[in-house]
């Protein structure tokens, strides 16, 4: 039969599949070709032998399925279809159903209990049949659903499963009609997963929570809590009713939350207007309630987070429940019980009534949670955030422990992506830092929403997945999928949710900011030494469409709900996006040796940076402004601003140098359009003029290397002239940079080392790096004369070799360019291998800063483990060796409190000390310090000088022996 109908929305899903596959911010091929029309071949090719099939791979759909598996050719969607269903299926669930396949090209549907016609694709739905083994029964909204063999079967262990399973058949409708063949059996790895709107700040509208509702159902969430901040009639005017129009927009929020399978909850915040020992309170609670529930609300909390320890709204309270946390956890269970038993009583159908204790983020046992587990009936269920109101992590150790504490199943009510606590952030990074065993070990998983719905939703999809499927969730892939789901297949609009995402993705439970613009940063750094070449090109041809992206971002959001509720972060990505451009328009007038335009895009930028410098909004935190800090820095050095000397005040601006020297070049920097005179002064001629001011605004003038003891511009407004910078013949022409003074270099071993060569003169250096080396040290540079651009440093690899027997010791290494020559000192150290000697050794202290940070945390093992000193300049830490070694090599691994200098000392006793090294420049972290020491049976490491107000710390002590 022929196939007709939707192919926009089919194509949209196509688009987030192949983000996905492909990822969001990798290359995507050349062209992606459309499928021939059905009957067809596409130009150029022959007709298949075998019929067309799909592969696992090819099939995506979210949230991520526990099983599924390709099944063939795709399934063709016939002009009429049988579709067979039984009573488990309600009415939104087939009108879901119906809707997609006349979407695929669907015109009529066989009346119910008529003949099949011949042809027609036949859709089953109903119940999963029982099983006689209860291990292989789908869970609560689990399902199953299988297409192929020109047949469509949907099964579900009870009416949320069949929807469900609706949600995934619209997922594998393809862009010709067609429905991917595949064999899918799934269900929720969370019973209760969805969604909090309880931030402080403007409550969502009825339009958005409407569309949040239309998310959820395609999300496969189920409940939604109401909860905003902001709203007095679930807070302190709980008593008063909703006014007849809010009351008519919970109706219709209901509907659509009951069309969507999904439960809609209601919190409310008594605490701080009732009075927990009064029955009229009660009654007045339980009414409030009652009345949320003729609205369509169908789950309930309460919420005592802020409710105080010490302060009672009535005297009854005080007589009835004393004081402190005991006295308040048996008040809020008092008011729980007696509302979960009217619950119970007059709404059979309500979900469990949920508490939000005061103390929801706290770990560990406390009196408070005692007496609330003691008090609180078995049915109510604790709702917490995990260990911190926003925690980096949670653990399935940190659920159970809080679990036990409580005594009640636990709803977790993550405080992510909410972003009332930083309202200059948005939080669009995917759901982590959550333990598989959270989503399976709570009672529900709830994510706190921020006030922007929109942008919401991109990490909500992520924690639905999660919740879904937690034990093959893949944050990365979740991420992209839920971008490529908010564009909703505009290719556009795809690169700018990428952009926008990919710079504000990092928040409190990690996530790296601008990860995409990293990798394309650091090749456009890279490869900008040989600023000709193909890849130094294609970089930048890479980066500036990066910064396109980012300039046109607001625009192509325009016309979406998204683009309000993130204006200020798009439009400080636009500016971003602005200078980013502008600075690679003047990096680019540097290689062109065009200054003027070098000196226009300079100017821009500058200018742009200081817009940016005043915001409200954060993004590409890290990343963006080190860009554009660099970038003109490079310019900087490329113009010479870095050794421009100081001018004096006088009529024109002039520079009078102590003494004189010989002059190579001038460069002038005005504003543009500013006329004037450069001259130069000499002891035999006096004033002289070089040349006239470009009126570009750079202006670079020949000297000829003559003595000149003055550089002035005449004719000119001196507060036009913004730089004026003389270079000198009698300087270098280059600069050599080293790593560092000295180096390690293991004997019979090469030690790789990069210098960093620069130009110091407005032209290109050019010339071979030399090498002087003592007998015994090989040193390797590059053998052909080597081109630095001007202002554009360049890293050279330099490798040395100690050959075997050499002695150790110091060995200086002169390496010259372009008139400048460094000493590197190699120190020539033994190799060292085996087994870490520190570990398991005595280990002791001048003393210990606590029990808790033991000497012996240092040579333990653990890396979370740590000795600390008190705070003591002279304070030391030292282990005894199993037995005596000569000793080469001793590895510090520094906490933020560590020493400026400090000293590594040996004895073969315990008694007699010496010095094997001594650091004067420590920086903390991780250091390797080198030695050859014979007869070592202790080890001790001394401080001389503390580098904060702390005492000393160290994660870990490691010692290695020489190896020959």
């Amino acid at each position: 039969m022929q196939l007709r109908g939707g192919r926009t929305a089919a194509a949209g899903r196509a688009a987030l599949a192949f983000a996905v596959l492909a990822g969001a911010f990798g290359a995507a091929p050349a062209a992606v070709a459309a499928p021939p029309a059905p009957g067809t071949t596409a130009p150029g090719t022959t007709a298949p032998t075998a019929p067309e099939t799909t592969g696992a791979a090819d099939l995506s759909v979210w949230p991520r399925p526990h099983s599924l598996r390709a099944n063939g050719a795709p399934v063709e969607v016939t002009d009429e279809v049988a579709l067979i269903a039984d009573a488990t299926a309600d009415a939104p669930t087939l009108d879901a159903l119906r809707a997609l396949l006349r979407e695929a090209g669907a015109r009529r549907f066989t009346a119910p209990g008529a003949q099949v016609p011949e042809g027609a694709l036949v859709v089953r739905v109903g119940a999963e049949r029982a099983s006689g083994d209860p291990r292989r029964a789908l869970p609560a909204g689990g399902y199953t659903l299988t297409t192929g063999a020109e047949a469509v079967t949907l099964t579900g262990a009870d009416g949320d499963g069949l929807f469900h399973a609706v949600q995934t058949l619209r997922q594998l409708l393809r862009p010709d009609g067609r429905l991917a063949a595949a064999v899918v059996r799934d269900w929720p790895g969370t019973a209760v997963r969805g969604i909090t709107e309880g931030f402080y700040g403007t409550p969502w509208t009825h339009e958005q929570r409407l569309a949040q509702l239309d998310f959820m159902g395609r999300t496969k969430q189920n409940r939604y809590l109401y909860a905003p901040g902001d709203d007095l009639h679930r807070q302190a005017r709980w008593r008063e009713p909703y006014p007849a129009e809010r009351r008519a927009e919970f109706r219709e929020l209901a509907e659509r939350a009951r069309h969507h399978h999904v439960t809609l909850g209601w919190a409310v915040a008594p605490g701080q207007a009732m009075c927990f020992a009064s029955d009229d309170d009660l009654r007045a609670l339980t009414r409030k309630l009652d009345a949320m529930w003729a609205l369509g609300f169908r789950a309930f909390q309460l919420q005592f987070q802020d409710v105080s320890y010490s302060e009672w709204h009535c005297g009854a309270d005080a007589d009835r429940f004393g004081s402190g946390p005991g006295a308040a956890a048996r008040a809020q269970a008092r008011v729980a019980n007696a509302v979960a038993r009217h619950l119970a009583g007059r709404h059979p159908g309500a979900a469990a009534l949920s508490l939000m204790p005061t103390e929801y983020y706290e770990d560990g046992s406390t009196a408070y949670r005692r007496a609330l587990s003691r008090a609180l009936d078995p049915g109510v269920e604790v709702a917490w955030t995990g260990v911190g109101v926003v925690p980096r992590t949670i653990t399935g150790g940190e659920l159970a422990e809080a679990r036990q504490v409580f005594g009640h199943p636990l709803v977790t009510m993550d405080n992510y992506p909410v972003n009332d606590y930083a309202p200059g952030r948005i939080f669009l990074g995917p759901y982590q830092g959550r333990e598989p065993a959270v989503a399976a070990g709570s009672a529900g998983l709830l994510a706190n929403a921020m006030e922007q719905p929109e942008a919401s939703r991109i990490p909500l999809f992520t924690a639905a997945d999660f919740a879904w499927n937690p034990r093959d969730y893949r944050p990365q892939e979740s991420w992209r999928a839920a971008i490529a789901d908010l564009a909703g297949g505009d290719a556009r609009r795809l690169e700018a949710l990428t952009a926008l995402a990919g710079n504000d993705a990092s928040s409190v439970l990690g996530g790296e900011e601008s990860a995409y613009l990293r990798p394309l940063l650091e090749e456009f750094w890279r490869t900008r030494a040989a600023p000709r070449s193909k890849d130094a090109a294609a970089a930048a041809q890479r980066l500036r469409a990066a910064f396109t992206v980012l300039r046109e971002l607001p625009g192509r959001l325009s016309g979406t709900p998204l683009a309000a509720e993130v204006a200020p972060w798009s439009e400080r990505l636009a500016r971003y996006g602005d200078a980013g451009t502008a600075a690679l328009d003047m990096l680019d007038a540097q290689h062109a040796g065009d200054a003027g335009a070098a000196w226009t895009a300079y100017r821009s930028l500058s200018g742009q940076r200081e817009r940016l410098a005043s915001a409200r909004v954060t993004v590409g935190k890290g990343v963006l402004d080190p860009f554009l800090s660099r970038a003109r820095k490079a310019y900087e050095s490329w113009a010479g601003l870095g050794h421009e000397p100081p001018a004096r005040p006088a009529g024109d601006r002039a520079l009078h140098l102590p003494r004189a020297r010989a002059l190579h070049a001038v460069t002038v920097l005005t504003d543009p359009g500013t006329r004037g005179t450069v001259e130069v002064r000499t002891a035999d001629r006096g004033w002289r003029g070089l040349g006239a001011l470009s009126a570009s605004g750079a202006t670079e003038l020949r000297a000829g290397g003559a003595p000149a003891d003055a550089v002035r511009v005449t004719g000119a407004d001196p507060a036009r002239v913004r730089h004026l910078v003389p270079w000198f013949a009698d300087a270098p022409a280059a600069s050599l940079e080293l790593p560092e003074e000295r180096t390690d270099a293991d004997i019979g071993a090469t030690t790789r080392l990069t210098v960093t060569l620069g130009s110091l003169r407005p032209e290109e250096a050019r010339g071979r790096l030399t090498v002087t080396a003592p007998g015994g040290v090989e040193v390797r540079v590059p053998k052909e004369a080597l081109a630095v651009p001007r202002g554009t440093p360049v890293e050279v690899p330099v490798e040395v070799t100690v050959e075997p027997g050499t002695p150790a010791g110091p060995y200086d290494v002169r390496l010259g360019f372009g008139g400048v020559t460094r000493t590197l000192t190699v120190h020539a150290v033994p190799r060292t291998g085996g087994p870490d000697l520190a570990r398991g050794g005595r280990a002791g202290s001048s003393a210990d800063e606590t029990p808790d940070f033991p000497a012996s945390a240092a040579n333990d093992g653990d890396p979370a483990t740590r000795w600390s000193s008190p705070v003591d300049d002279d304070a030391w830490w030292q282990v005894e060796l199993e037995r005596p070694v000569r000793l080469g090599k001793v590895a510090l691994h520094w906490q933020e409190a560590h020493p400026s200098a400090y000293r590594v000392e040996v004895s073969a006793d315990g008694r007699t000390w010496r010095t094997a090294a001594a650091v004067r420049d420590s920086e903390g972290g991780r250091e390797t310090v080198r030695m050859d020491e014979p007869d070592v049976r202790h080890l001790r490491v001394r401080g001389e000088k503390r580098a904060t107000r702390y005492g000393y710390s160290l994660w870990s002590v490691e010692a290695y022996a020489v190896a020959d």
